[in-house]
């Protein structure tokens, strides 16, 4: 529901004696100017404000039960707070507090701009980590799902408090959502939050931001990783956005390709159960997608004597789809798996409130599951074939191979 400009979205959801509360703005690091800023500047919402400082704020949560942070994010930054139905009103006062009394202490912006880049330190062990980076700057370039959310310790090092208010304030005007999900009362709700957030209109920030690697960039680049003996090979292209009218069918399809249970589908199949090159291997077509477009991804965790032939395996199984399509029994059990993962999607009340409060910011009710069961029933084999045809090209697909620093053949 829309009250006073602010977008609500408000549900009451029976059982245990929980309330979610999630306050969600418009931008994210798709608007920000220094890589991780968006990071910083979201975390940094639970760090102090005008009335407490991060400890104080952190004493009143958990002295109640309660959890309270501030998140950012490739498309929003926000709040969420979790806790008990009985404490809805303070949980939805702390929300509306650290949204907009905020102080981006000096000391707590370093310490998180150091965190970060703790981070990045960290994630440079994760050999499948550094390569799905390197296929992501493979894809996407300068676009800022090219790069990691964190930035880098360069960027981090400059972040200030006065660029986190700047960003803030920016994210402010642009709007937000307000989805709230628990044992509560959703008219009590919503005329509570008309009276602590009067002034926060919905927020909308789809103004499509183009993707545009450099002309020059390799269609393969191979990277020394600090794994011992394991191979990681990332095979894929950009396909669609969440709200573009292909992304269900996509959906559908990936589950035949590979992203479904894990134990079954073309690429797993092939590559895991029949030719034994991996112990994981999957694929999706819509990874990342949300309001830029996502990717067709196939990842395989395979030997480096072996990747050449995984890689192959991949291309083909891809190919193979687009020529002969699938068969009426992929469609029928994709759907399936589709339509039986869906109940799942919402049963508590923070799975809810996160589905509505991304479904207002990209415009789609995400949060209804009857809207997302139609969508998947409504599918035919046709309409599948079809977009996969459109959004994937096996002879345009991008390639990242991460090789253990032992191994020959890397670039």
């Amino acid at each position: 529901m829309s009250r006073s400009g602010a977008r609500w979205r408000v549900r009451r959801m029976p059982g245990a004696p929980l309330v979610a509360v999630r306050v969600v703005l418009a931008g994210g690091a798709r608007r920000e100017e220094i890589p991780g800023l968006a990071l910083v500047a979201g975390r940094a919402l639970a760090e102090g404000t005008r009335r407490r400082d991060w400890r104080a704020l952190a004493t009143a949560a958990e002295s109640r039960g309660m959890n309270a942070v501030g998140f950012g994010s490739v498309e929003s930054t926000g709040v969420a707070v979790d806790a008990l139905a009985d404490d809805w009103e303070g949980a939805l006062a702390l929300a509306a507090e650290m949204l907009l009394e905020t102080t981006f202490p000096e000391d707590r912006v370093r310490w998180l701009a150091r965190q970060a880049a703790a981070e990045l330190e960290a994630q440079a062990d994760e050999a499948d980590v550094m390569t799905g980076r390197t296929f992501a700057e493979l894809l996407y370039g300068a676009h800022p799902k090219g790069r990691p959310l964190q930035g880098d310790a360069k960027s981090l090092a400059a972040i200030t408090p006065a660029d986190c208010a700047r960003f803030h304030a920016a994210a402010l005007a642009r709007g937000g959502c307000v989805s709230v999900a628990g044992a509560i009362d959703p008219e009590a709700v919503s005329a509570r939050l008309e009276a602590l957030l009067p002034d926060l209109r919905a927020g909308d920030d789809r103004e499509f931001l183009p993707v545009a690697p450099p002309a020059a960039a390799p269609t393969r680049r191979e990277i020394r990783t600090r794994a011992r003996d394991q191979a990681h090979l990332f095979v894929g292209q950009l396909t669609v956005a969440r709200a573009h009218p292909d992304c269900a069918a996509l959906e559908l399809a990936a589950v035949a390709l590979g992203a479904g249970s894990g134990l079954s589908g073309r690429i797993p199949n092939r590559i895991r159960d029949r030719e034994g090159l991996a112990y994981h291997a999957a694929a999706d077509t819509v990874a990342g997608a949300g309001l830029d477009p996502g990717r067709f991804v196939a990842y395989v965790g395979t030997a480096p004597e072996t990747v050449e032939q995984a890689l192959r395996g991949v291309v083909e199984e891809t190919r193979r789809l687009l020529e002969g399509g699938l068969t009426d029994t992929e469609l029928e059990e994709a759907r399936s798996y589709l339509l039986g993962r869906e109940p799942f999607r919402r049963e508590t009340a923070r799975q809810w409130c996160d589905l509505a409060a991304l479904g207002a910011l990209e415009g789609l009710p995400f949060e209804d599951g009857a809207w997302s069961r139609q969508r998947i029933a409504a599918l035919d084999r046709r309409s599948v074939e079809a977009a996969l045809v459109r959004h994937l090209d096996p002879d345009r697909l991008a390639v990242a191979v991460g090789l253990p620093a032992a191994a020959s053949g890397a670039a």
